[in-house]
């Protein structure tokens, strides 16, 4: 059966139409910003200002009671930690984000968190957010986390800089990290260091780590 140069050129050029609108649809998705996210941005510097102000009085309690020696019981609200992301990451020399990661948040759940940030390139940006459980271990000060899910705004994906990123994240901040062997870069555990120094040095043991929705209750024995 022949086929007419016209209707050969109409098959080609419906084909060509639908490979656009479906890049079009796939870049919408790449391109949605969560609604959690969106509302954590969308809120004005001065809507932190109190919860900021609580995170540091929380900050300089815990360091007084470290150099006494005190044992931790604390509760630090996802609004605190929003609220310093939000206000006082940018310009700290202390921690830096990596070069084309911008505005992370976290929403804190009782089984699961997540972690929202946008990648920003020269002609690309997309939110990324990835869900994980937290849990404390048997092994003292582990904590391991399992990644439930990445996205790229609305669609799922496993992009491999997000990975690169966590870890190089957790290097330069000189935290025991390791993917755990088999999960194929999807369960991590993390130690926090045993050995804390506040005037003198410290040993300190996570007691409990406790996820509430909001929210986050930290227990911890210090020698």
């Amino acid at each position: 059966m022949k086929m007419s140069w016209r209707k050969f050129f109409y098959i080609l050029l419906g084909l060509g139409v639908l490979v656009i609108l479906v890049a079009l649809y796939i870049l919408h998705l790449i391109r949605a910003i969560p609604e959690e996210y969106g509302k954590e941005l969308r809120r004005p510097p001065s809507a932190y200002s109190e919860p900021v102000q609580e995170l540091m009085d929380t900050v300089d309690d815990i360091e007084k009671d470290l150099r006494l020696g005190y044992d931790l019981n604390y509760r630090l609200t996802q609004e605190q930690i929003n609220g310093w992301l939000a206000t006082q990451l940018k310009g700290n020399s202390r921690v830096s984000l990596p070069s084309g990661i911008e505005s992370p948040r976290l929403i804190l759940g009782t089984k699961r968190q997540t972690v929202y940030f946008t990648i920003v390139g020269s002609k690309f940006q997309s939110a990324i957010s990835i869900q994980l459980s937290c849990t404390l271990t048997d092994q003292p000060n582990t904590v391991e986390l399992k990644i439930e899910s990445i996205h790229a705004g609305s669609l799922p994906i496993r992009l491999k800089r997000v990975f690169d990123e966590i870890e190089s994240a957790m290097e330069r901040s000189g935290v025991d990290f390791k993917w755990k062997p088999g999960t194929e870069r999807t369960v991590a555990n993390v130690r926090i260091p045993s050995r804390v120094r506040v005037k003198r040095e410290r040993e300190l043991q996570i007691i409990d780590l406790d996820f509430h929705t909001g929210s986050v209750h930290v227990t911890a024995e210090v020698d």
